[in-house]
């Protein structure tokens, strides 16, 4: 029954190692992940309020020529600003 395993082991341990560290590197990974994905929706939710915030607003065309942007391009700036803190 030793000798099985051993040889088991033997022929397979390059294997079960490689799969064993794939595992501890994606727990590691995970919660990275999950705070990409949270800041992701952050950024799409802050985008839609701060879009809808401008066009209510009717921000200056002043403020349109000084940066040369969209009214939807200043909604995606104000998302990133209100997220990645």
């Amino acid at each position: 029954m030793t000798y099985k395993f051993y040889e088991w082991w033997k022929n397979h341990r390059r294997l079960i190692t490689f799969g064993g560290f794939l595992i501890l590197f994606g727990f590691f990974v995970s919660p990275v992940i999950k705070e990409a994905k949270y800041k992701n929706d952050c950024i799409k939710l802050s985008e839609k309020g701060a879009f809808k915030k401008f066009n209510v607003d009717n921000i200056g065309e002043k403020l349109l020529k000084e940066t040369g942007l969209t009214i939807s391009q200043l909604a995606k700036i104000e998302g990133y600003k209100n997220c990645l803190k």
